[in-house]
């Protein structure tokens, strides 16, 4: 492996935040992701660049089992863990489902027509939501779902999803996906709306960024 791709792969560690991730430049470094993140990982190949240099900022998923797979469901993406996993195995053996909306439809925020570098900051905030599920039992994660009940509830903890994604400096990243959701992705008002009310908005990520 190359310094700058071990340089690339440890920024997640030295409090550097990239403001554009380039997919050309870093295409030249799939074989090397693909080796050091993409064990037990059934990617989706549309979107594998963008999901493995999310990993890198999350070393502690590395033997993660997780599973992508494009289906139709009501919003861009959602990430969740097995069912069986969850009621039958440790905490370092469960098994995660990433779901990518592949609806040809204009009323939400479709990946496949966003930003490569908006894309990255979806899927870290994703894994975030991992990385969250590993530090708690079956009872927690039942209690984080229960969350979702309302939007009150759903409010924190999405934006306190987002924070965590800004701390492992893909504040940009998100920035580029918040911005994109709200202002260029043409989807329906309403749910534009949702989004501006659960998640972190653009300017809330610079103000967080600047500080």
């Amino acid at each position: 492996m190359s310094l700058f791709c071990l340089f690339y792969f440890a920024s997640f560690s030295q409090n550097i935040s990239i403001r554009t991730i380039d997919s050309l430049v870093y295409y030249g470094f799939i074989d090397s992701l693909r080796t050091n993140f993409g064990f037990n990982k059934t990617i989706a190949k549309k979107y594998e660049l963008s999901i493995l240099i999310a990993f890198s900022y999350f070393p502690e998923l590395k033997n993660t089992k997780v599973k992508f797979k494009e289906t139709k469901i009501k919003t861009s993406l959602n990430a969740r863990p097995t069912i069986s996993s969850l009621l039958f195995k440790k905490k370092e053996k469960r098994i995660y489902i990433v779901r990518i909306n592949n609806s040809k439809k204009d009323s939400i925020a479709l990946l496949s027509k966003a930003p490569f570098n908006a894309i990255i900051g979806v899927f870290g905030h994703e894994f975030s939501h991992f990385e969250d599920y590993n530090t708690r039992n079956f009872s927690g994660i039942m209690q984080i779902l229960s969350t979702y009940s309302n939007d009150v509830t759903k409010e924190a903890f999405e934006k306190e999803i987002d924070n965590n994604t800004i701390k492992r400096n893909l504040g940009w990243q998100l920035y580029d996906w918040a911005y994109h959701v709200l202002y260029n992705a043409n989807a329906k008002k309403e749910y534009i709306e949702f989004k501006r009310l659960i998640y972190l908005e653009p300017l809330e990520i610079e103000n967080i960024l600047k500080k």
